[in-house]
Protein backbone atom coordinates (compact mmCIF):
# COMPACT_ATOMS: atom_id res chain seq x y z
CA UNK A 1 0.00 0.00 0.00
CA UNK A 2 3.07 2.25 1.03
CA UNK A 3 4.46 1.54 -2.38
CA UNK A 4 1.58 2.42 -4.38
CA UNK A 5 1.03 5.70 -2.62
CA UNK A 6 4.67 6.68 -3.29
CA UNK A 7 4.43 6.05 -7.33
CA UNK A 8 1.63 8.15 -7.44
CA UNK A 9 3.35 10.79 -5.38
CA UNK A 10 6.71 10.74 -7.83
CA UNK A 11 3.84 10.28 -11.08
CA UNK A 12 2.02 13.73 -9.59
CA UNK A 13 5.79 15.61 -8.93
CA UNK A 14 6.93 14.48 -12.34
CA UNK A 15 3.93 16.15 -14.16
CA UNK A 16 4.33 19.21 -12.11
CA UNK A 17 7.93 20.19 -12.77
CA UNK A 18 8.48 18.60 -16.33
CA UNK A 19 5.22 19.17 -18.17
CA UNK A 20 5.48 23.23 -18.10
CA UNK A 21 9.06 22.90 -19.49
CA UNK A 22 8.01 20.48 -22.24
CA UNK A 23 5.26 22.47 -23.28
CA UNK A 24 7.35 25.46 -23.30
CA UNK A 25 10.07 23.29 -25.17
CA UNK A 26 7.18 22.35 -27.93
CA UNK A 27 5.94 26.07 -28.38
CA UNK A 28 9.70 26.66 -28.86
CA UNK A 29 10.12 24.52 -31.34
CA UNK A 30 6.82 25.40 -33.24
CA UNK A 31 7.65 29.03 -33.08
CA UNK A 32 8.68 31.01 -36.60
CA UNK A 33 11.54 34.62 -36.06
CA UNK A 34 9.22 37.56 -37.68
CA UNK A 35 11.01 38.50 -40.45
CA UNK A 36 11.59 42.69 -40.47
CA UNK A 37 10.45 45.04 -44.21
CA UNK A 38 12.96 46.61 -45.84
CA UNK A 39 11.15 49.51 -48.35
CA UNK A 40 13.23 49.93 -52.10
CA UNK A 41 13.30 53.64 -52.42
CA UNK A 42 15.64 56.35 -54.42
CA UNK A 43 17.24 59.23 -52.78
CA UNK A 44 18.59 62.49 -53.46
CA UNK A 45 20.81 64.65 -51.60
CA UNK A 46 19.28 68.28 -51.03
CA UNK A 47 21.36 70.77 -52.93
CA UNK A 48 21.96 74.57 -52.78
CA UNK A 49 21.51 76.51 -55.94
CA UNK A 50 22.05 79.91 -56.30
CA UNK A 51 18.37 81.13 -57.76
CA UNK A 52 16.74 84.26 -58.94
CA UNK A 53 13.26 84.57 -57.18
CA UNK A 54 10.31 85.26 -60.06
CA UNK A 55 6.60 85.75 -61.36
CA UNK A 56 5.28 84.02 -63.72
CA UNK A 57 2.50 85.98 -66.18
CA UNK A 58 0.66 85.59 -69.79
CA UNK A 59 1.74 88.68 -71.58
CA UNK A 60 0.90 90.09 -75.11
CA UNK A 61 3.37 92.06 -77.66
CA UNK A 62 2.75 95.02 -78.65
CA UNK A 63 4.19 97.52 -81.25
CA UNK A 64 7.20 99.71 -79.56
CA UNK A 65 4.92 102.88 -81.20
CA UNK A 66 2.60 103.39 -83.84
CA UNK A 67 1.89 106.63 -86.21
CA UNK A 68 -0.50 107.46 -88.81
CA UNK A 69 0.93 109.09 -91.55
CA UNK A 70 -1.13 112.38 -93.06
CA UNK A 71 -0.91 114.52 -96.24
CA UNK A 72 -0.44 117.96 -94.78
CA UNK A 73 -1.10 119.21 -98.29
CA UNK A 74 -3.37 119.09 -101.11
CA UNK A 75 -2.59 117.71 -104.26
CA UNK A 76 -2.34 114.68 -106.90
CA UNK A 77 -0.46 111.69 -104.94
CA UNK A 78 1.95 111.37 -107.58
CA UNK A 79 4.04 108.30 -106.65
CA UNK A 80 3.42 105.63 -102.86
CA UNK A 81 6.71 103.87 -102.77
CA UNK A 82 5.72 101.20 -100.25
CA UNK A 83 3.07 98.52 -99.96
CA UNK A 84 1.70 97.17 -96.88
CA UNK A 85 4.59 95.05 -95.05
CA UNK A 86 7.51 96.66 -96.67
CA UNK A 87 9.94 97.52 -93.74
CA UNK A 88 11.24 101.31 -94.01
CA UNK A 89 14.32 102.96 -92.02
CA UNK A 90 13.81 106.43 -91.04
CA UNK A 91 13.83 109.45 -92.84
CA UNK A 92 12.79 106.86 -96.12
CA UNK A 93 11.18 108.50 -98.48
CA UNK A 94 7.56 106.70 -98.88
CA UNK A 95 5.31 109.02 -101.15
CA UNK A 96 5.21 112.52 -103.70
CA UNK A 97 2.79 115.18 -103.93
CA UNK A 98 2.81 116.60 -107.33
CA UNK A 99 4.63 119.98 -106.49
CA UNK A 100 4.52 122.12 -109.89
CA UNK A 101 1.97 124.72 -108.30
CA UNK A 102 3.90 124.78 -105.47
CA UNK A 103 7.33 125.41 -107.10
CA UNK A 104 5.60 128.34 -109.16
CA UNK A 105 4.64 129.78 -105.89
CA UNK A 106 7.91 129.54 -104.10
CA UNK A 107 9.18 131.63 -107.27
CA UNK A 108 6.71 134.51 -107.06
CA UNK A 109 7.46 134.91 -103.25
CA UNK A 110 10.73 134.96 -104.31
CA UNK A 111 10.25 137.68 -106.22
CA UNK A 112 7.89 139.65 -104.12
CA UNK A 113 11.04 139.38 -101.35
CA UNK A 114 13.30 140.87 -103.48
CA UNK A 115 11.46 143.73 -104.29
CA UNK A 116 10.77 144.56 -100.59
CA UNK A 117 14.09 144.33 -99.91
CA UNK A 118 15.24 146.58 -102.85
CA UNK A 119 12.86 149.65 -101.48
CA UNK A 120 14.20 149.05 -97.82
CA UNK A 121 17.70 149.47 -98.74
CA UNK A 122 16.79 152.41 -101.25
CA UNK A 123 14.79 153.96 -97.80
CA UNK A 124 17.89 153.16 -95.63
CA UNK A 125 20.22 154.40 -97.98
CA UNK A 126 19.17 157.91 -98.99
CA UNK A 127 19.18 159.83 -102.13
CA UNK A 128 21.73 159.65 -104.29
CA UNK A 129 23.83 163.35 -105.28
CA UNK A 130 22.72 162.84 -108.88
CA UNK A 131 18.95 162.75 -107.70
CA UNK A 132 19.09 165.82 -105.05
CA UNK A 133 20.89 167.74 -108.51
CA UNK A 134 17.60 166.63 -110.45
CA UNK A 135 15.24 167.46 -107.70
CA UNK A 136 17.00 171.19 -106.93
CA UNK A 137 16.78 171.27 -110.94
CA UNK A 138 13.20 170.71 -110.88
CA UNK A 139 12.44 173.35 -108.50
CA UNK A 140 14.28 175.99 -110.44
CA UNK A 141 11.48 175.09 -113.49
CA UNK A 142 8.85 175.07 -112.30
CA UNK A 143 9.48 178.49 -110.47
CA UNK A 144 11.12 179.46 -114.22
CA UNK A 145 7.83 178.39 -115.35
CA UNK A 146 5.66 180.22 -112.73
CA UNK A 147 7.19 183.82 -113.13
CA UNK A 148 6.12 183.07 -116.84
CA UNK A 149 2.51 181.87 -116.04
CA UNK A 150 2.36 185.32 -113.40
CA UNK A 151 3.76 187.67 -116.42
CA UNK A 152 1.24 186.27 -118.74
CA UNK A 153 -1.71 186.40 -116.63
CA UNK A 154 -0.58 189.99 -115.33
CA UNK A 155 -0.48 190.92 -118.71
CA UNK A 156 -3.88 189.06 -119.88
CA UNK A 157 -5.75 191.13 -117.13
CA UNK A 158 -4.62 194.50 -118.29
CA UNK A 159 -5.67 193.51 -121.54
CA UNK A 160 -8.85 192.43 -120.39
CA UNK A 161 -9.27 195.70 -118.35
CA UNK A 162 -8.93 197.46 -122.03
CA UNK A 163 -11.13 195.23 -123.76
CA UNK A 164 -8.33 193.85 -125.92
CA UNK A 165 -9.32 190.46 -125.17
CA UNK A 166 -11.95 187.99 -123.99
CA UNK A 167 -12.75 187.29 -121.13
CA UNK A 168 -12.72 183.17 -121.79
CA UNK A 169 -8.53 184.38 -121.78
CA UNK A 170 -8.05 185.97 -119.04
CA UNK A 171 -9.68 182.78 -117.07
CA UNK A 172 -7.29 180.64 -119.37
CA UNK A 173 -4.21 182.66 -118.20
CA UNK A 174 -5.26 182.22 -114.74
CA UNK A 175 -5.48 178.91 -114.52
CA UNK A 176 -2.03 178.22 -116.54
CA UNK A 177 -0.60 180.15 -113.26
CA UNK A 178 -2.48 178.31 -110.64
CA UNK A 179 -0.94 174.84 -112.15
CA UNK A 180 2.18 176.36 -112.36
CA UNK A 181 2.11 177.23 -108.68
CA UNK A 182 1.27 173.73 -107.78
CA UNK A 183 3.69 172.48 -109.91
CA UNK A 184 6.03 174.16 -107.78
CA UNK A 185 4.78 173.57 -104.76
CA UNK A 186 5.08 169.98 -105.14
CA UNK A 187 8.44 170.50 -106.42
CA UNK A 188 9.86 172.08 -103.52
CA UNK A 189 8.08 168.98 -101.39
CA UNK A 190 10.19 166.51 -103.42
CA UNK A 191 13.22 168.59 -102.99
CA UNK A 192 13.07 168.63 -99.69
CA UNK A 193 12.18 165.15 -98.94
CA UNK A 194 15.21 164.05 -101.22
CA UNK A 195 17.56 166.30 -98.62
CA UNK A 196 15.45 165.33 -95.53
CA UNK A 197 15.79 161.23 -96.39
CA UNK A 198 12.49 159.12 -95.89
CA UNK A 199 10.48 159.35 -92.74
CA UNK A 200 10.81 156.78 -90.26
CA UNK A 201 7.38 155.99 -90.38
CA UNK A 202 8.13 154.64 -94.01
CA UNK A 203 11.10 152.51 -92.80
CA UNK A 204 9.05 150.66 -90.44
CA UNK A 205 6.35 150.17 -93.23
CA UNK A 206 9.05 148.80 -95.61
CA UNK A 207 10.32 146.75 -92.65
CA UNK A 208 7.14 145.10 -92.41
CA UNK A 209 6.74 144.37 -95.88
CA UNK A 210 9.76 142.63 -95.83
CA UNK A 211 9.19 140.59 -93.10
CA UNK A 212 5.86 140.15 -94.62
CA UNK A 213 7.64 138.80 -97.74
CA UNK A 214 10.24 136.74 -96.01
CA UNK A 215 7.39 135.05 -93.86
CA UNK A 216 5.48 133.90 -97.03
CA UNK A 217 8.44 132.53 -99.18
CA UNK A 218 9.60 130.50 -96.07
CA UNK A 219 5.36 129.09 -95.99
CA UNK A 220 5.67 128.36 -99.98
CA UNK A 221 9.08 126.74 -99.73
CA UNK A 222 7.06 124.89 -96.73
CA UNK A 223 4.65 123.55 -98.52
CA UNK A 224 6.70 122.50 -101.37
CA UNK A 225 8.56 120.47 -98.98
CA UNK A 226 5.78 118.73 -97.63
CA UNK A 227 5.00 117.13 -101.63
CA UNK A 228 7.91 114.73 -100.35
CA UNK A 229 6.57 112.14 -97.50
CA UNK A 230 9.34 110.50 -95.14
CA UNK A 231 8.87 108.13 -92.77
CA UNK A 232 9.13 109.68 -89.43
CA UNK A 233 10.63 105.95 -87.59
CA UNK A 234 11.87 102.58 -88.69
CA UNK A 235 9.40 99.67 -89.09
CA UNK A 236 7.23 98.11 -91.57
CA UNK A 237 4.15 99.35 -93.08
CA UNK A 238 1.29 98.54 -91.28
CA UNK A 239 -1.86 99.39 -93.41
CA UNK A 240 -1.81 101.30 -96.81
CA UNK A 241 -4.60 103.71 -97.36
CA UNK A 242 -4.84 105.58 -100.54
CA UNK A 243 -3.40 105.09 -103.93
CA UNK A 244 -1.46 106.35 -106.75
CA UNK A 245 -3.41 108.88 -108.52
CA UNK A 246 -5.79 109.67 -105.93
CA UNK A 247 -6.46 113.41 -104.77
CA UNK A 248 -5.58 113.72 -101.24
CA UNK A 249 -6.42 116.68 -98.83
CA UNK A 250 -4.52 118.21 -96.36
CA UNK A 251 -5.15 115.70 -93.06
CA UNK A 252 -5.68 112.81 -95.30
CA UNK A 253 -4.38 109.55 -93.97
CA UNK A 254 -1.65 107.87 -96.19
CA UNK A 255 -0.09 104.97 -94.06
CA UNK A 256 -0.03 103.59 -90.82
CA UNK A 257 3.59 102.33 -89.55
CA UNK A 258 4.74 100.64 -86.92
CA UNK A 259 8.16 100.16 -84.91
CA UNK A 260 8.49 96.77 -83.04
CA UNK A 261 12.36 97.36 -82.08
CA UNK A 262 11.82 97.16 -79.42
CA UNK A 263 8.71 95.68 -78.79
CA UNK A 264 6.81 96.11 -76.08
CA UNK A 265 5.66 93.13 -73.51
CA UNK A 266 2.12 94.08 -71.45
CA UNK A 267 1.52 91.55 -68.97
CA UNK A 268 -0.34 91.81 -65.42
CA UNK A 269 0.22 90.45 -62.19
CA UNK A 270 -2.35 89.66 -59.25
CA UNK A 271 -2.80 92.00 -56.27
CA UNK A 272 -0.99 90.28 -53.89
CA UNK A 273 2.50 90.44 -56.17
CA UNK A 274 2.08 94.09 -56.58
CA UNK A 275 5.02 94.98 -54.29
CA UNK A 276 6.98 93.09 -55.98
CA UNK A 277 7.84 94.49 -59.19
CA UNK A 278 10.12 97.98 -60.20
CA UNK A 279 11.06 99.04 -63.32
CA UNK A 280 14.21 97.98 -64.83
CA UNK A 281 13.82 94.56 -63.47
CA UNK A 282 14.83 91.68 -65.96
CA UNK A 283 12.19 89.73 -67.87
CA UNK A 284 12.05 86.33 -70.24
CA UNK A 285 9.57 85.12 -72.09
CA UNK A 286 8.77 82.26 -74.82
CA UNK A 287 6.52 82.64 -77.71
CA UNK A 288 4.75 79.52 -79.28
CA UNK A 289 5.72 80.41 -82.72
CA UNK A 290 9.77 79.86 -81.17
CA UNK A 291 9.16 76.96 -78.46
CA UNK A 292 12.98 76.56 -77.99
CA UNK A 293 13.72 80.04 -77.89
CA UNK A 294 14.31 82.45 -74.79
CA UNK A 295 13.71 86.21 -75.19
CA UNK A 296 14.82 88.52 -72.32
CA UNK A 297 13.86 92.48 -71.34
CA UNK A 298 13.58 94.68 -69.33
CA UNK A 299 10.34 96.39 -67.26
CA UNK A 300 10.34 99.55 -68.44
CA UNK A 301 6.68 100.81 -66.87
CA UNK A 302 4.92 99.71 -64.16
CA UNK A 303 1.49 101.59 -64.32
CA UNK A 304 0.09 103.40 -60.91
CA UNK A 305 -3.25 101.78 -60.59
CA UNK A 306 -4.65 98.75 -60.22
CA UNK A 307 -7.84 97.67 -62.48
CA UNK A 308 -10.95 97.71 -60.41
CA UNK A 309 -12.48 94.73 -62.23
CA UNK A 310 -9.76 92.50 -62.02
CA UNK A 311 -7.86 93.69 -59.70
CA UNK A 312 -4.75 93.04 -61.38
CA UNK A 313 -1.50 95.79 -62.42
CA UNK A 314 -0.15 96.40 -65.37
CA UNK A 315 3.30 96.19 -66.45
CA UNK A 316 5.37 96.59 -69.70
CA UNK A 317 8.49 95.89 -70.38
CA UNK A 318 10.58 96.29 -73.72
CA UNK A 319 11.89 93.68 -75.60
CA UNK A 320 15.40 94.04 -78.11
CA UNK A 321 13.84 92.58 -81.38
CA UNK A 322 16.73 93.46 -84.24
CA UNK A 323 15.37 90.36 -86.18
CA UNK A 324 11.75 91.72 -86.24
CA UNK A 325 10.61 87.75 -85.54
CA UNK A 326 8.50 89.02 -82.53
CA UNK A 327 5.24 90.02 -83.94
CA UNK A 328 2.52 92.39 -82.43
CA UNK A 329 -0.53 90.46 -81.09
CA UNK A 330 1.73 87.02 -80.12
CA UNK A 331 1.33 85.38 -76.80
CA UNK A 332 3.81 85.27 -74.44
CA UNK A 333 5.03 83.27 -71.07
CA UNK A 334 6.52 85.69 -69.45
CA UNK A 335 8.49 85.23 -66.48
CA UNK A 336 9.50 88.60 -64.11
CA UNK A 337 12.76 88.25 -61.70
CA UNK A 338 11.72 90.23 -58.81
CA UNK A 339 15.67 89.98 -57.03
CA UNK A 340 18.72 88.66 -57.85
CA UNK A 341 20.67 85.32 -57.53
CA UNK A 342 20.62 83.65 -53.77
CA UNK A 343 21.67 80.43 -52.30
CA UNK A 344 18.72 78.25 -52.07
CA UNK A 345 18.46 74.76 -50.34
CA UNK A 346 16.31 73.07 -53.04
CA UNK A 347 15.29 68.71 -53.36
CA UNK A 348 13.32 67.63 -56.33
CA UNK A 349 9.17 68.42 -56.23
CA UNK A 350 8.37 64.32 -56.53
CA UNK A 351 9.92 64.05 -53.10
CA UNK A 352 7.11 66.64 -51.01
CA UNK A 353 4.11 64.56 -49.36
CA UNK A 354 1.15 66.81 -48.31
CA UNK A 355 -0.84 66.43 -45.35
CA UNK A 356 -3.10 68.86 -45.49
CA UNK A 357 -1.89 71.94 -44.10
CA UNK A 358 1.78 69.99 -43.82
CA UNK A 359 3.82 69.02 -46.23
CA UNK A 360 7.07 66.39 -45.07
CA UNK A 361 10.08 64.28 -46.46
CA UNK A 362 11.76 61.34 -45.73
CA UNK A 363 15.62 61.28 -45.49
CA UNK A 364 17.83 58.63 -45.43
CA UNK A 365 19.48 58.38 -41.78
CA UNK A 366 22.17 54.93 -41.96
CA UNK A 367 19.27 53.04 -43.60
CA UNK A 368 16.83 54.05 -41.74
CA UNK A 369 13.75 56.20 -43.13
CA UNK A 370 13.42 59.65 -40.68
CA UNK A 371 10.02 61.96 -41.44
CA UNK A 372 10.88 65.68 -41.55
CA UNK A 373 8.24 68.41 -41.63
CA UNK A 374 9.51 71.57 -44.33
CA UNK A 375 8.45 74.65 -45.42
CA UNK A 376 8.46 75.18 -48.89
CA UNK A 377 8.89 78.17 -50.63
CA UNK A 378 9.41 78.94 -54.75
CA UNK A 379 9.00 76.14 -56.87
CA UNK A 380 11.96 76.64 -59.42
CA UNK A 381 10.67 74.35 -62.56
CA UNK A 382 11.15 70.36 -61.07
CA UNK A 383 12.95 71.59 -57.74
CA UNK A 384 11.16 73.26 -54.81
CA UNK A 385 12.36 75.96 -52.33
CA UNK A 386 13.03 74.49 -48.60
CA UNK A 387 12.82 77.54 -46.11
CA UNK A 388 13.08 75.11 -43.11
CA UNK A 389 13.32 71.76 -42.31
CA UNK A 390 16.19 70.66 -44.67
CA UNK A 391 19.85 71.22 -44.66
CA UNK A 392 22.19 70.93 -47.62
CA UNK A 393 23.33 67.66 -48.16
CA UNK A 394 20.59 65.50 -46.48
CA UNK A 395 19.44 62.45 -48.40
CA UNK A 396 15.99 63.12 -49.27
CA UNK A 397 13.68 60.62 -50.54
CA UNK A 398 12.85 61.01 -54.07
CA UNK A 399 11.12 57.68 -55.21
CA UNK A 400 9.29 55.10 -53.06
CA UNK A 401 8.33 57.58 -50.04
CA UNK A 402 4.21 56.98 -50.40
CA UNK A 403 4.48 54.01 -47.76
CA UNK A 404 6.97 54.56 -45.73
CA UNK A 405 6.81 55.51 -41.75
CA UNK A 406 9.11 56.55 -38.95
CA UNK A 407 11.93 53.89 -38.23
CA UNK A 408 11.74 51.38 -41.36
CA UNK A 409 14.71 50.47 -43.27
CA UNK A 410 14.84 51.84 -46.52
CA UNK A 411 17.30 49.32 -49.24
CA UNK A 412 18.28 52.64 -51.78
CA UNK A 413 18.85 52.01 -54.99
CA UNK A 414 21.97 52.39 -56.68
Amino acid sequence: MFMVKAKVVSAFLFALFFLPFLNACEKASTKTPTEERVYNVQVRAAERQPLRPFLEAIGTLNPYDEVTISSEIEGILKDLKVEEGTRVSKDMLLAVIDDVDYGLEVKRAEGVLGAADSKLQQLLTGARPQEIQLAKAEVNQTLADLEKRKADMDRAEKLYQGQYIAAQEWDSARTAYAVAVAYHQKAKENYALVVEGPRKEEIAQARAQLDQSRAALSLARQKLNKTKIFSPLAGYVRTKKVSKGEFVKNGTPLLVIIQSNPIKLRFTLSEKDAGKVKTAQDVSLKVEAFPEREFKGEVATVYPNLEEKTRTLLVEAWVPNPEGILKPGLFAKVILYTGQNRETVVVPVTALLYEEEKVKVFVDEGGVAKEKYVKPGRKYGELMEIVEGIQEGEKVVVAGQQNLSQGVKLNVAR
